[in-house]
């Protein structure tokens, strides 16, 4: 304790604004982390709390496939053995504040029909929807039944301003449709979301058209009978629905959203790893302005040991402080990262909606333990340092970081094995659909980089020597950054990992936006797109009414209409998509971008077959190649499907299974569509065309899209998905330029006796200055021009290998030459900046006090 106090606790009192920043920054890289953890797990749980909505005590469902099943297998579940409760459910959704031209208006409200005229289960979380459990008032079950009467929350009733009893209007698909406000469940109500409309069984079928149809029957089972009921219950189901858990549902989504999850928690830990850089020159400066107590101290008996441990407490210091102010942070920030985690699961997976944080108590200590030992981890290396260091040697007023011959060839050396064992890690597949040796190759990337900075500043050095005579500025800045080369070379990695991480990113998302504007130009041919008024993105399985396709072909100038459905479907334990279109036009317009395969052959073998296209994220999932067979779930039973070629898509990385519209309505008897593709006449005006295509099937409410218009809005999903990218790159620019202030900092204070000579010499207080900025324009020249390379190395490692493994995509290379330039221009830029401080102490620097011992 005594050498805490002497060697850490008092300086850290004297230099109250370093700790602070140091602390700030290892905050910033735990609440980033914790932040995306916590945005992560509320999302899952909102999947959660939707399969378990009607009753906490459900522990078996039976789920459907595409329109829903007969009603009448209600009737047979409820009487098998070990049943003590069987709902019948409808489950779809309504739009509400919508507009006409606007994609990303309006807010889907899941609807849920259930028997509001039954009790419920004792133990129920939907017991508030019930007749006389909202605000203590009783509902008239007339209206329930027969007058579309629905429970909403009070957050949805205070945002549209609806009252009880009154009736409001909402979107089902393309129908206006009414519902009069039956009740309103109180904030808070457990176990229920606010985004949740309660209706009777039979409005919800009246709504949708699902007249004896159910989605799914939620039961409540003897749980020591569970497996013996659920067999039970599995024969007696109709073909194609299934007998699960309802944690089996919830699973299957998680699975399809792990990838998404995992990227962006490795990118968010990037703020953690660049903030151990600005640790490591914490506790390097302390060690530096101690110098001469250290070798005190070492004189008078302590051991390096306790030289060591004390250092180290510093860094623990550091990252329990550091931590408990992230987990704070973190904690707030929460609110901010679900909601852009939540819009883009909406945009590209499966609709979701969290009314609150999950507040999570072990990713809280996830959060800490990491950044308590990042911390130690960073201070270790100094702490080593200064345990090691002779006492003579120490004991020398402000004395040096000590030399280490051939360090910067060692390090070199160490670096290119680990861009090889790198490489190697690229060979080795995904485990179970988890790219682990791409991430652990990243890792080896930024590893090997920040290996290559010693080499850098020797270089720099040596450059700097040869023009003392010409640039004396210049010569001594150089001299001075490679007087102190592994402090020097920490500042530069630090600054190389957060634009590295900048710079890949960017190169993934312009590669990756080339590649969707060029996929979006080839397949999306049509003139008009039609689908049902609301949110165009994968929160909502809005559908037309049947015979809507068919009165748009007899709008005059429509030359054909192409329609799409799409339903969700389990496949080997996760969620993907079967769609259906008509095969038949393959060899016409031909939407697809086919992987080798012949067009006009599949355009005449494919309609009304069991024949399918596979997209290739699907087939890289799932290891199908072409000429394999695959089952999927209908509701005529399990249907054998050949996969007849592999197409590029890019819509979804969930994957996509396509087979002919005749083929799709024969075994799930359903037909509806989903979107709409209009083919106008050579000539036709497409605006007056839109509006004759809205009259004709007045006054059902649709949006009509022209092809710029649906490009566009592919380029607008495609920048929200990364919007939160961005943010966190720029987290971790600002952690890195924090560090360029500490390392200055640090090299001011170890080379003040240089400083001070200067000024004894004749050397300007400007002078001294314009050294100091020229020593932070080179860290920053080094770190911009080490951060792109890396960088680099980091884009074609996501690009080529992990979001092939993780994703299935087929992304094609694009190099924003000039935003590579830019970004080195930047970084030197904001270096120059944050060296203005410790210019301005090093020009402040007595002379007298800093020559005295020469």
């Amino acid at each position: 304790m005594p050498l805490l106090r002497a060697l850490v606790l008092g300086p850290l009192r004297g230099n109250v604004l370093r700790a602070l920043v140091t602390l700030v920054a290892v905050a910033l890289g735990v609440s980033i982390g914790l932040a995306i953890d916590l945005a992560n797990a509320t999302a899952v749980a909102s999947f959660a709390s939707s399969v378990n909505v009607v009753s906490n005590r459900v522990n078996l469902q039976v789920l459907g496939v595409g329109r829903g099943f007969d009603e009448r297998a209600i009737v047979r579940v409820q009487n098998a053995p070990g049943i003590n409760y069987a709902s019948p459910t409808i489950e779809d959704s309504v739009t509400v504040g919508a507009r006409a031209g606007d994609p990303f208006s309006g807010e889907i409200l899941r609807v849920l029909g259930v028997d509001l005229l039954r009790p419920l289960p004792g133990d129920t979380v939907a017991a508030a929807a019930s007749p006389g459990s909202v605000s203590q008032e009783n509902a008239d079950p007339g209206m329930l039944v027969n007058g579309h009467g629905a429970f909403v929350s009070e957050r949805v009733a205070t945002r549209y301003g609806w009252r009880r009893g009154e009736t409001v209007h909402a979107l089902a698909g393309d129908r206006d449709v009414t519902l009069r406000i039956a009740g309103i469940i109180p904030r808070g109500s457990a176990g229920i979301d606010s985004s949740v409309v309660f209706v009777d069984i039979a409005t919800a079928q009246e709504l949708f058209r699902k007249i004896g149809l159910l989605d799914r029957i939620d039961l409540v089972v003897d749980p020591s009978r569970l497996a013996q009921t659920q067999r039970a219950v599995a024969a007696l189901i109709p073909p194609g629905t299934r007998a699960v858990a309802p944690k089996t549902r919830t699973d299957e989504i998680a699975r399809m959203l792990r990838s998404f999850r995992l990227n962006l928690e490795a990118l968010a830990y990037v703020a953690l790893l660049v903030g151990m850089y600005l640790i490591y020159n914490t506790v390097a400066i302390s060690v530096v302005q101690r110098r001469p107590e250290v070798g005190t101290v070492r004189a008078l008996g302590a051991t390096r040991g306790a030289v060591f441990r004390t250092f180290i407490a510093e860094g623990a210091m550091i990252g329990v402080l550091g931590s408990l102010l992230g987990l704070a942070l973190g904690a707030l920030l929460a609110t901010f990262s679900v909601a852009a985690v939540s819009r883009t699961v909406d945009t590209l997976y499966v609709a979701s909606h969290a009314d609150r944080v999950v507040y999570d108590p072990l990713l809280f200590v996830k959060a800490f333990v990491l950044g308590v030992i990042a911390s130690i981890v960073a201070a270790a290396f100094p702490a080593y340092d200064a345990a090691s260091t002779p006492a003579a040697i120490t004991m020398r007023a402000q004395g040096f970081e000590r030399r280490r011959p051939r360090l910067a060839r060692r390090a070199a050396a160490l670096g290119i094995a680990a861009f090889a064992l790198a490489f190697a890690c690229t060979r080795v597949p995904a485990i179970d659909g988890v790219p682990l040796f791409g991430y652990a190759a990243g890792l080896l990337i930024i590893f090997g980089g920040s290996l290559f900075a010693p080499l850098a500043v020797e270089g720099v050095a040596r450059l700097g020597s040869s023009l003392a005579a010409r640039r004396p500025t210049i010569a001594i800045a150089a001299s001075n950054l490679g007087g102190a080369p592994l402090r020097t070379a920490v500042a530069i990695a630090s600054l190389m990992i957060a634009i590295g991480m900048m710079v890949s990113v960017a190169v993934l998302v312009a590669s990756f936006r080339t590649t969707i504007v060029a996929w979006a130009d080839e397949t999306l041919k049509a003139d008009l797109f039609v689908r049902p008024l609301g949110l165009g993105d994968a929160s909502t399985d809005a559908v037309f009414s049947p015979h809507v396709a068919e009165t748009i072909r007899h709008v005059t100038g429509v030359a054909s209409a192409a329609t799409f459905r799409g339903v969700e479907l389990p496949f080997r334990g996760r969620l993907t998509t079967l769609g259906a279109t008509d095969l038949a036009t393959l060899d016409g317009r031909n939407p697809l971008r086919l992987l080798g395969a012949d067009a006009h052959a599949l355009a005449r073998s494919l309609p009304g077959s069991t024949q399918v296209l596979v997209s290739e994220p699907f087939a890289s999932k799932f290891g199908v190649r072409e000429g394999d067979a695959i089952e999927l779930p209908t509701p005529s039973g399990t249907t054998r499907f050949t996969v007849a070629a592999v197409y590029n898509d890019y819509s979804s990385d969930a994957g996509l299974v396509v087979v002919d519209l005749r083929t799709y309505r024969r075994l799930f008897h359903d037909a509806s569509v989903n979107s709409i593709a209009i083919y106008a006449q050579p000539g036709t005006d497409l605006t007056r065309l839109r509006t004759a295509v809205l009259r004709s099937v007045a006054p059902l409410r649709i949006d009509v899209e022209t092809n710029r218009e649906l490009r566009d809005l592919v380029v607008q999903i495609f920048d929200r998905t990364f919007a939160i990218t961005y943010a966190l790159d720029v987290i971790a620019i600002t952690i890195a330029v924090l560090g360029v202030v500490s390392t200055l900092f640090a090299l001011v204070l170890e080379r003040r006796r240089e400083f001070g000579l200067l000024r004894y010499l004749g050397v300007s207080t400007g002078g001294v200055r314009r050294i100091v900025l020229v020593e932070a324009a080179g860290i920053g020249l080094l770190g911009g021009g080490l951060g792109v390379g890396v960088g680099m190395l980091l884009a074609l490692l996501l690009i080529f290998v992990i979001n092939r493994q993780a994703f299935g995509w087929l992304i094609e290379l694009h190099v924003p030459g000039a935003f590579l330039a830019a970004t080195i221009l930047l970084v030197v830029a904001a270096a120059v900046v944050a060296g203005v401080y410790p210019a301005g102490v090093a020009a402040r620097i007595r002379t007298a006090e800093a020559v005295r011992t020469e």
